[in-house]
């Protein structure tokens, strides 16, 4: 893999900063998703939902925030301009199909963008070049004559409250006129010392049946125990049909703009109770508040704590060092049992072990599972991808989803993102096809992308599935030949020819576009995987589609491994990837081709020697062979080693020092007697074992 650029470590404040900020962010970004598929879909009349944009609104104001707090004024001035834009677009300043809106979503790019530099050297600079180019262009694109304000005189409205209405509301009423809704005041009262509740209720309830514009305290009579307020409805509905709608007690309807009444609801009278007023209970004393339900009121409403992933990281390697000190002290207990002398301590011993095992699984289990995070949060990430992608490309695409609560660690799911990026993006460019050609070839003109998460045993399964023109196989092979990555006069398979997809370089695609052609994507995709222990796969059908298969393991913390031996030499084998071990004769093992296989309950299964793979002299002159099954997806594999040494927990380290990437070497773990052994890259092996056995 290519070296990555050593970042700076970040302060503490400066995580912390991060972290929350990506958490707004987040939630911005899929605002601005929502609100580009609105702006999609509107005519030329159409509105995009106030409250959407009002919630956009409020993650820049506390973007905004946020940066000006911890000194980033370029973060900060980038966010107060996409208040501007979103203001605008509240206040109608800014219309929907204005080029401003059009920024919004490339300016969160940026934001996102910034927050990764966040702490390095030259940060400041940067990210000011830069900002400072988008907010010139943002200052041009809202430069435009405000709208004329519509007459508000025709209005049966007090007008004291008019005065009262703030520039948003203002606009908002004029908006609804406009669109020839109908405009109710609701006037009610309240108990003071209940009224938060009852005035929620109701505009909650407005709210299901249209807009409220504004809610006012009025000056109207009313006991001294209670307030009135006047709430301005904007609706589609009629009088007796909103009456019906709010239902609550003691408030009555008033229309405001008789006119766009229909005539057999103009004819009723101009004021309508709901409800009957029920009779008001004598205001009781208050009950004196104790010391415990002032302290409750004061409590978090979330229970949820945001941890940093290195100090889980931190913990981990806790538990997975407690677990090399477990095995040590099982080894001690042992001994000690064998000894007459020492035979009662080592059975304390043991019964101590025993307790101390069966915690520390606990414990394990605990920190894994707060690490695990469901796959949901990828795929929303892919959705926003996959809107900028049909704006982009002009295409009609579906997206669905199925296992979005499947878990994975948190580490992983961070590094399955640009793999599984770059899938759909091919997915979308290359395999899916134009409207028109897709009906020419009798399909719909809507084109469909089905990624699917699944859990099998210790690993997780994410299909990419298309119903685009599918891989052709023989322009790959053609091209292959072209390049010189393939003999002419050697015959492959079909599945052998596909891996040249993987090829650093290769594609099949003649220009080169913003999104894809550029030869890079598929090789990234599996560099990536197999850092993580993973393996990816491809399926396809000329004109019905393609399937792209990621295995993944579910995490990369502690795992259980197999100890095997060869020569004078141990290896851990991780035992997610472990169907199962036989014990089969030297005469059992065939020969096809020059490689050794086993038949296994009448299938042919690859066989491959730990030593040769390592150049290491074997020690097993018995008639008895051991074979470790392995398996990753639908791939199968043996491999054959000297003798098998048990299991034990393993925290997998990178190796340290000059040479850092082994083939077939993921990393090293500690054994319990304090040495070392190295941990086998399952998916490497198994690779490329398939590939030899597909080429035969």
């Amino acid at each position: 893999m290519a070296a990555r650029k050593k970042k700076t470590r970040k302060s503490k404040a400066q995580r912390e900063f991060v972290s929350e900020a990506e958490e707004t962010l987040e939630g911005m970004r899929e605002g601005l998703a929502d609100l580009m598929d609105q702006r999609a879909g509107l005519d030329a009349d159409g509105e995009v939902d106030p409250d959407l944009i009002n919630r956009i609104f409020r993650a820049a104001h506390s973007l905004k925030g946020l940066s000006g707090m911890f000194g980033l004024e370029s973060l900060s001035n980038l966010a107060h301009h996409l208040e501007d834009v979103l203001d605008g677009l509240r206040l109608g300043r800014v219309g929907a199909d204005s080029p401003a809106v059009e920024l919004l979503d490339e300016a969160a790019e940026l934001f996102a963008a910034q927050l990764e530099q966040v702490g390095e050297k030259d940060f400041a600079e940067a990210s000011a070049a830069a900002i400072d180019e988008l907010i010139g262009r943002i200052d041009a694109a809202v430069r435009q004559a405000p709208p004329e304000p519509d007459d508000l005189a025709g209005l049966d409205l007090d007008p004291a409250l008019l005065r009262a209405l703030t520039e948003y509301e203002e606009h908002r009423l004029r908006e609804n006129l406009r669109r020839g809704r109908r405009l109710f005041l609701v006037d009610t009262s309240f108990e003071i010392l209940s009224f938060e509740e009852g005035l929620a209720e109701l505009s909650e309830a407005i709210r299901g049946a249209g807009e409220l514009v504004s809610t006012l305290p009025s000056p109207g009579e009313a006991p001294e125990s209670q307030i009135r307020f006047s709430l301005l409805v904007a609706t589609p509905l009629g009088e007796t049909e909103l009456g019906e709608q709010l239902d609550f007690p003691g408030a009555t309807l008033r229309a405001v703009n008789e006119p766009a009444l229909a005539p057999a609801e103009s004819a009723g009278a101009a004021a309508a109770p709901v409800e009957a007023v029920e009779d008001v209970s004598p205001l009781e004393a208050p009950a004196p508040i104790d010391a415990g339900g002032e302290l409750d009121s004061l409590r978090s409403i979330s229970d949820t704590v945001r941890v940093d992933i290195r100090k889980l990281d931190e913990l981990m390697n806790l538990v997975g060092e407690l677990s090399i000190h477990r095995t040590q002290v099982e080894h001690i207990a042992n001994r000690l049992s064998q000894n007459l002398d020492t035979a009662r301590v080592g059975d304390e011993l043991s019964r101590i072990h025993k307790l101390f095992d069966r915690k520390l699984k606990e414990l394990q289990a605990g920190v894994l599972d707060v690490r695990m995070v469901p796959l949901r949060q990828v795929f929303e990430k892919l959705s926003r991808v996959v809107r900028r992608l049909r704006r982009e490309l002009d295409k009609e695409v579906a997206l669905e989803f199925s296992g979005s609560d499947t878990e994975l660690d948190k580490l992983i799911v961070e590094q399955l993102i640009d793999p599984l990026m770059h899938v759909v993006r091919n997915a979308f460019d290359h395999a899916i096809e134009s409207g028109p050609e897709r009906r020419a070839a009798g399909k719909p003109s809507e084109g469909s992308i089905f990624i699917r998460a699944i859990q099998r045993g210790n690993h997780v399964l994410i299909e990419v599935q298309d119903d685009g023109r599918g891989i052709d196989v023989e322009r790959v092979r053609a091209l292959g030949v072209e390049r010189d990555l393939i003999d002419p006069q050697e015959s492959l398979s079909d599945k052998e020819v596909l891996e040249l997809v993987f090829q650093p370089g290769f594609s099949t695609r003649e220009e080169v576009t913003e999104t894809s052609g550029r030869g890079v994507g598929m090789d990234v995709v599996r560099t990536n995987l197999a850092a993580l222990g993973g393996m990816v796969e491809l399926a396809t059908e000329l004109g019905r589609g393609t399937t792209v298969t990621l295995t993944l393991p579910i995490t990369l913390a502690i795992i259980q491994a197999l100890i095997v031996g060869v020569g004078e030499e141990r290896f851990a084998i991780p035992l997610n990837s472990v169907l199962e071990t036989l014990n089969v004769d030297r005469d059992s093992i065939q020969r096809s081709e020059g490689r050794e296989m086993l038949n296994l309950r009448g299938e042919a299964l690859p066989l491959r020697r730990l030593a040769d793979e390592f150049e290491l002299p074997s020690t097993n002159v018995e008639t008895k062979q051991f074979v470790v099954v392995l398996g990753l997806g639908d791939r199968r594999m043996g491999l054959i080693v000297d003798r098998l040494e048990g299991q034990q927990d393993t925290v997998i380290k990178p190796i340290q020092g000059p040479i850092q990437q082994v083939r077939g070497i993921a990393g090293a773990t500690e054994q319990g007697e304090g040495g070392a052994i190295l941990v086998i890259d399952v998916a490497s092996i198994v690779d490329e074992a398939v590939r030899r056995r597909d080429a035969a």
